[in-house]
């Protein structure tokens, strides 16, 4: 009983260090550009979201209007895209190593459901995102920073995980993509075994989700391999 009361206490405080660690990142990065009024340069506007893009702070309003058919091919290339395959490999490669969830046991079916589970939550939650972004008017494409050093383009890759464009101009949080990663998260406790279908492991997933968020804008920020097709 004591050791299963160490285990809760260890998990209870490491689902709440990765909370307070996307809580930090957000508030020590993205506030202080949301805090600022958006720039808008009609000089030089960007045409396509795989070359060389204004940082999320100097795009046109233009380039961010979206009609539903434009919507709905952005979100079919997200859903097919390589991160519904290499992410989801990766997290169940790190999940078969830690064998967690404990339930789902080791070898090839173990890591069938690992990777299948992944998957899912990827396609949920881009799902929802796709509908909070059709709905408040956000751009969910990544544009590449124009500033070429490597702290901006790595501080340009944050906080666009963080920060959407909208059609109108502005900049908002990013609430499809928040939406979306913990919705999936949340969802995923309908098949995840009982012992880890909880609101705690359920936010960890979803943080975590988040995280390599940044991980992949990052990969497209520095590796052209990962940019999206512009659409």
């Amino acid at each position: 009983m004591r050791s299963n009361r160490l285990l809760g206490a260890h998990s209870v405080r490491g689902n709440g260090f990765i909370a307070a660690s996307v809580a930090l990142c957000f508030l020590g990065v993205v506030m202080p550009v949301l805090a600022q009024d958006p720039v808008v340069s009609s000089a030089a506007l960007p045409t396509d979201p795989s070359v060389v893009q204004p940082s999320v702070s100097t795009t046109n309003s233009s380039e961010h209007s979206l009609t539903f058919g434009k919507r709905a091919r952005v979100y079919g290339h997200n859903v097919f895209s390589p991160e519904t395959i290499i992410g989801p490999a990766f997290g169940a490669g790190i999940g078969q190593a830690e064998n967690e969830p404990s339930g789902w046991h080791q070898g090839g079916e173990g890591y069938g459901k690992r990777f299948g589970s992944g998957v899912a939550r990827h396609t949920i939650s881009e799902t929802i995102e796709f509908g909070f972004a059709a709905a408040d008017g956000e751009d969910p494409r990544y544009f590449v920073s124009q500033d070429r050093s490597f702290w901006g383009r790595t501080k340009h890759a944050i906080v666009a995980t963080f920060v959407s464009q909208t059609s109108s101009g502005k900049q908002i949080p990013a609430f499809s993509r928040i939406a979306g990663t913990y919705g999936a998260a949340f969802i995923s406790n309908v098949w995840y075994p009982d012992n880890r279908a909880t609101a705690g492991y359920a936010a960890r997933r979803g943080s975590t989700a988040l995280a390599s968020s940044v991980g992949f804008h990052l990969l497209r920020e520095f590796v052209p391999l990962f940019r999206h097709a512009p659409e």
